[in-house]
């Protein structure tokens, strides 16, 4: 699908998205195509208050911030919160805000990616007559994702699985386009030079990266620092370049001392943010949990992986999103129950320092991967504002 315009005002597109990184970065990853294909698009992001608050205007984006939370209460201060967040769903506050934004903005197109903001924003445009597209990373849709499904014109999912699904036990008459999971166009272009130069490492030498997602994983952060001190007696331990993003809740690191006497290249730091497209470039072997934007990310560059799902995600779909790369040898699979420092060390050992492994590990990588993901939804997004605009056109409406 190529998307052409056909010059007339400027298309309008909401983007909703919040929560994590794993909603919220595709979301950029897709705004950023939709102004690569029409530069002059007007753009406005509908989120929370967590890190879509800082990110999405920090990219250049307009942003609007309404009230949802989740009833798990994460984020929010225990039962206080999901008080809070049930009398808001209860009032309408979030929907009520969505459908004065959009209002406002009057879009061609609703988007979502995924976070309890979806919700409110994609059934205000259905309200409003405005076409919507939902996006699903995750192998196994949530409670959000399914009922979202019947709001839209169509969803894009990132697994083939997910079209049947979609088709056939959810009851919709949206499209389902199986593109990937978008990902921005930065974490594809950069090299491995180019990555290492930023983070002020040496692209000849072996780079192990390793981080919990958005949040941070302290057993992720406790295993690896007592992998590094089992692994002590190896001399090549000492060329060996470690970036260990502890997340800001985890700040378990090895400390100075001990890393000039252990891995004399550890360095550690609170969250990959502009760092992360450099992290992934320089990368030999990643450790990480299996959310759906890491395994998209890993999988479009090609990169070997350590993969420890997080056992808290809903319905397991970590373990889900994990077991693909699994199956095609892309990745080893430590379940969160079994992660130990020994264990850990036991794997690093073995992938370290084999090249053909890791190779023949970042081939099948690569072979899951959609690098085109962001362009194919953007298109598709944009073929359905076109859609929406000559209905409206026709029938005398004021959206084009």
């Amino acid at each position: 699908m190529r998307y052409h315009g056909d010059g007339r005002a400027p298309v309008r597109v909401v983007l909703a998205a919040g929560g994590t990184g794993g909603h919220v970065y595709p979301a950029l990853a897709v705004a950023e195509e939709i102004r690569r294909l029409r530069p002059k698009a007007r753009l406005l992001c509908i989120g929370g208050d967590r890190l879509e608050a800082r990110v999405v205007p920090a990219a250049g984006y307009c942003f609007r911030a309404i009230s949802v939370h989740g009833l798990a209460g994460r984020g929010l201060s225990g039962l206080s919160g999901r008080v809070r967040a049930a009398a808001e769903l209860l009032a309408g506050i979030p929907l009520w805000q969505s459908l004065s934004a959009l209002r406002a903005f009057r879009p061609h197109i609703a988007l979502g990616t995924g976070g309890y903001v979806s919700g409110p924003v994609l059934l205000g445009a259905r309200l409003l007559g405005i076409p919507g597209l939902a996006v699903e990373g995750n192998r196994t849709p949530g409670l959000t994702s399914r009922a979202v499904a019947r709001m839209v014109e169509a969803v894009a999912v990132a697994w083939p699985e997910l079209e049947e699904f979609f088709s056939h036990h959810v009851p919709v008459s949206a499209r389902v386009v199986v593109t990937g999971l978008p990902i921005r166009r930065e974490l594809l272009e950069m090299t491995r030079q180019a990555g290492a130069s930023a983070l002020g490492l040496d692209p000849a030498r072996r780079a192990l990266v390793v981080f919990g997602g958005s949040l941070g994983s302290r057993r992720i952060n406790e295993a690896l620092v007592g992998a590094l001190r089992l692994m002590c007696d190896d001399p090549r331990l000492r060329q060996l370049q470690v970036l260990h993003a502890t997340g800001r809740q985890h700040p378990v690191a090895l400390g100075p001392d001990e890393a000039r006497s252990i891995a004399p290249c550890y360095r550690s730091l609170p969250y990959l943010e502009s760092e992360y497209a450099a992290a992934l470039a320089a990368a030999d072997l990643v450790v990480s949990r299996a959310g759906a934007s890491t395994v998209a990310e890993l999988t479009a560059r090609g990169l070997p992986a350590v993969l420890i799902p997080w056992s808290g995600a809903a319905g397991g779909e970590q373990a889900l999103n994990a077991e693909p790369m699994a199956k095609a040898g892309a990745a080893v699979v430590v379940a969160d129950a079994d992660l130990s420092s020994e264990r850990l060390a036991v794997v690093l050992r073995d992938l370290l320092w084999d090249d053909e492994r890791r190779a023949r590990m970042a081939e099948a990588s690569r072979s899951l991967g959609h690098p085109e993901a962001a362009e194919r939804v953007a298109e598709l997004a944009l073929d359905l504002a076109e859609r929406y605009r000559r209905s409206a056109g026709r029938s005398g409406g004021r959206s084009a």
